[in-house]
């Protein structure tokens, strides 16, 4: 699940980088944005939570 979840950020963050850019027809540079947003803050959310489940603190301690 880990490793699943860094490739589709990563996919995710490129393909919005990309459409952002306007390199990809029939999609608008403001939907790249968008969905590079979500893509970090999708990330961002499942290491907090992640790091809660671990060991009930905001400590970094989570690894995934």
């Amino acid at each position: 699940m880990t490793t699943t979840l860094k490739i589709l950020t990563y996919v995710a963050k490129v393909a919005g980088l990309v459409a952002s850019l306007n390199a990809i027809p029939f999609i608008s540079p403001s939907t790249g944005v968008i969905v590079f947003f979500i893509a970090s803050v999708l990330k961002d959310t499942v290491n907090r939570i992640g790091d809660f489940l671990d060991d009930g603190k905001e400590n970094s301690s989570f690894t995934y």
